[in-house]
């Protein structure tokens, strides 16, 4: 099996939602705008119709319309608009990595692989993520998110933009994911794909599968051959 390269989902997998960051930022929304009831935000997220910023220099502008149509629904001040202004992209500070992440990337580039993410998530500034918990942006290859490539993962095409990225055949990808439907997808295209299941309940036998990434960089290591 000759990997080259290796795609990583990001949430769940490389990284998490940190509760205490979360709860920070939750914190200072509700300093700055008290008015706005406590799941305001969540809610405008979720209900947002879009558009998304296709590329990081377009998000500014998603941030500025995403607080002040926010701002309008809740009848804000200025000042509090101004605030909300003022705290803007917020969201890559919520994120911590998990202690095997940082180990596995690193292993992964001494032998030889590249690396890669592929995300779902709405935002393309996938580097700052990365930055704010300690990853090196550098070290990736490519850093596709699905609005920026206008798919989702388990949309053949959301792989094929990654490998496209990496200029390698489909079969030289490795592909990491925390959700079997995206690995099932992945494999049907003849990637070699695995199944990160953290947690024991997790697993499953449908498709291959590690229980956490340092098991995923001895195998890959091992496939490699050095």
């Amino acid at each position: 099996m000759n990997i080259r390269a290796v795609i990583f989902d990001r949430d769940n997998t490389l990284l998490h939602f940190d509760p205490a960051a979360v709860t920070a930022i939750e914190v200072r929304i509700a300093e700055v705008a008290p008015e706005l009831p406590p799941s305001a935000v969540n809610l405008h997220w979720l209900a947002w119709p879009g558009p998304w910023p296709r590329t990081s220099a377009e998000e500014p502008a998603f941030w500025r319309a995403f607080w002040g149509d926010l701002a309008n629904r809740y009848k804000l001040d200025g000042i509090a608009t101004a605030a909300l202004y003022e705290l803007g992209a917020f969201y890559h500070t919520c994120f911590s990595a998990f202690p095997d992440a940082l180990p596995c990337l690193g292993q992964l580039r001494t032998h030889g692989l590249r690396l890669a993410v592929l995300t779902n998530f709405e935002l393309p500034s996938i580097d700052l993520t990365l930055q704010h918990v300690g990853v090196d942006p550098s070290w990736f290859a490519a850093l596709l998110s699905s609005a920026a490539i206008g798919c989702h993962k388990p949309d053949s095409r959301a792989y094929l933009a990654a490998v496209g990225e990496l200029g390698l055949p489909l079969e030289q990808c490795a592909f990491v994911d925390d959700r079997i439907e995206n690995v099932q997808a992945a494999r049907a295209l003849g990637m070699p794909a695995w199944l990160l299941a953290r947690r024991e309940a997790a697993a499953s036998s449908m498709v291959p599968c590690v229980r956490d990434l340092q098991e995923l960089t001895m195998l890959l290591t091992s496939l490699r051959g050095n």
